[in-house]
């Protein structure tokens, strides 16, 4: 009696599935235990039909167990968030729900606390630890007008953030719903798989009624029903796919279902937009150079800091930036003048400093020397932006006195013209650019990568010279790029697009795998793209195009494996070689495998 009660508590939940499944006019896996372990009883096997409904208990959980294992990366959110802030009004601090912060509080985040919310810094210096959210294993430093990012850590300092998002809309909440929006996604080989098992099930049931008229053996009959459960089958692909999207969680990859891993095992072609995806998206000094040598590189930025220092442009601000690897404390100019499309003019000090290009130096009846402009025709052939640094009449003097000699080379009229240096900048090349690039083009064997980007051709052009990408479209209006990946797509390629602003958009959504990259990105391109690389690393690209590719073909692994054990244990159970205790262990031997082998994807993204 404790045996058929045990058969009966344990075997309430399996049934109680079959027949839901009945319901809905499905034959499952639960319908073939039921009836096994039912038949079992029947005959007055006990301890079988006990062990039938214990073993596939004990896969269920280790099914679990491995799902939970994957999920770790993203199972914690919830708590990263603070349940209270401190909120700043006035000068003095208010403890509040998380859940009441409003866009543009500000709030104050010490040392060793969670960030609750996006925002920028508004005030003061910290180190930040981002990984959970970008993967990243080194905490960054973060000052005035950084972003920082809910769920993060703020290891030392204090800092004033400013919110820009809130509750459903900050990046970890974005990130639970990616997350559970994937996991519901299949595979169309998932969806395969699935209606294979479908006909499977009744067809082992027209199989054990054959092998019963024959045999007249009820225990083989039920033998068989035992070992053709489809488990290992039904496993094989569900659970490569959550381990292999729990693995590129904790790299900072959030890929959005079984549909977008197995598009990326496809994928022989790969589209890069530029700006913000292969360059840093914001220019940056590359080359300072002095014209009549009577100014080192810190003293010429210096001069151009203190003109662009109430200057919002982008260049202003690269200059001003520059700065704080001299260390320099930069002050404001006595007056200033912003000149649109030309540059500033500032007075300091006594000084009459101009900084801008050629048309603003010709305003101010300055020229340039045939040296001098060569130069900056040159760094301008190669995609850069100069500007020209010159203060007023007497700079050589004023800097020491001294007559410059460049042996003839002409310089010396420079310096009577009053110019001093020549300050290059360049949305530089991110530093992972190169070694993603050579990835694809090394190790995934036939890839065609190539530049779309807005920018003009000249730009496109040397930053695609630079990474080794032979073929460049420039000048692109976000239409274009999509005209240009339908036609890519028409030819046959499968092609994967990687962008990150609302330009990219329409292409990422047009392709065959769309990745935007990080969290820095735009809502808008996160949303229109398959996949999502947190940590903005570029290298991530072919790691999770490998990824994608190893895990199909586990999950093939898992399917060719299933199929010929199952045929060979049916088989086994037919000429009644086993047992119905053996059909059980051997059946769950089968699941335990098929998880196993899923469960090297988790170990498998360190090697990628």
């Amino acid at each position: 009696m404790l045996l058929l009660a045990a058969v009966a508590i344990g075997g309430a939940p399996i049934a109680l599935n079959a027949i839901s499944a009945l319901r809905n006019r499905n034959l499952t896996v639960d319908t073939l235990v039921v009836i096994a372990a039912g038949a079992a009883v029947a005959v007055g096997d006990y301890p079988e039909a006990g062990l039938v409904i214990f073993i596939l208990l004990l896969g269920e959980f280790l099914e679990a167990a491995t799902v939970a294992r994957t999920s770790r990366a993203i199972e914690g959110l919830a708590s990263l968030i603070p349940a209270a802030v401190k909120l700043k009004r006035g000068k003095q601090e208010v403890e509040i729900p998380t859940a009441d912060v409003k866009v543009n509080d500000v709030i104050i985040v010490r040392a060793g606390e969670r960030i609750a919310i996006d925002g920028v810094i508004a005030r003061g210096t910290g180190t930040i630890d981002q990984g959970v959210v970008t993967g990243e294993s080194i905490p960054v430093e973060k000052s005035r007008g950084d972003a920082v990012y809910s769920g993060t850590i703020l290891a030392d300092g204090t800092i004033e953030v400013r919110a820009t998002k809130v509750g459903k809309d900050s990046t970890v909440a974005k990130i639970k719903q990616m997350i559970a929006a994937a996991q519901e996604k299949k595979a169309p080989l998932e969806r395969t798989v699935d209606r294979f098992a479908k006909y499977f099930v009744p067809a082992v049931l027209v199989f054990a009624v054959i092998v019963y008229l024959v045999t007249l053996d009820i225990r083989r009959a039920i033998t068989v029903l035992i070992v053709a459960c489809p488990c290992a089958l039904v496993l094989g692909t569900p659970t490569a796919v959550v381990a292999a999207i729990g693995a590129a969680a904790r790299k900072g990859i959030i890929i959005n279902g079984g549909r977008a891993l197995e598009a990326a095992a496809r994928i022989n072609s790969v589209i890069f937009d530029k700006t913000g995806t292969l360059t840093h998206g914001a220019p940056s000094v590359v080359a300072v150079n002095e014209v009549c040598g009577q100014h080192e590189d810190k003293k010429i930025i210096e001069l151009a800091a203190v003109a662009e220092k109430l200057s919002s442009h982008p260049l202003a601000t690269a200059v001003v930036e520059m700065t704080k690897d001299w260390e320099l404390a930069i002050v404001a100019p006595d007056d200033f003048k912003a000149k649109k499309g030309q540059g500033v003019e500032v007075r300091h000090n006594g000084l009459h400093i101009v900084v801008g290009n050629r048309s603003l130096l010709a305003e101010n009846d300055i020229t340039l020397c045939e040296e001098t402009d060569d130069y900056i025709k040159s760094r301008e052939r190669g995609g850069e932006t100069v500007l020209i640094v010159a203060h007023g009449r007497g700079l050589c003097e004023d800097a020491g006195g001294k007559e410059a000699d460049r042996k003839g080379n002409g310089s010396q009229s420079c310096c009577e013209k009053e110019i001093c240096g020549i300050i290059s900048l360049a949305d530089t090349v991110k530093e992972g650019a190169l070694p993603a690039i050579q990835s694809l083009q090394t190790t995934m064997g036939g890839m065609k990568i190539a530049l779309y980007t807005g920018d003009n051709r000249r730009t496109a052009s040397c930053i695609a010279d630079a990474l080794g990408i032979e073929e460049v479209s420039a000048e692109l209006l976000p239409e274009d790029k999509t005209r240009k990946v339908e036609a890519l797509m028409a030819d046959g390629y499968r092609v994967a697009m990687v962008g990150d602003g609302i330009n990219d958009a329409p292409a990422l959504a047009t392709a065959d795998l769309g990745i935007a990259m990080g969290v820095v990105g735009t809502d808008i391109a996160v949303e229109a793209a398959d996949v999502a690389i947190l940590n903005d690393d570029i290298v991530s690209v072919p790691r999770m195009l490998k990824l994608g590719r190893k895990s199909i073909s586990v999950i093939w692994q898992n399917i060719f494996f299933a199929v010929f054990f199952n045929a060979g244990m049916i088989t086994l159970a037919a000429l009644g070689l086993i047992s119905m205790l053996t059909a059980a262990v051997f059946h769950q031997v089968s699941s335990l495998v098929v998880i196993l082998n899923s469960m090297r994807l988790l170990r498998g993204m360190r090697k990628l």
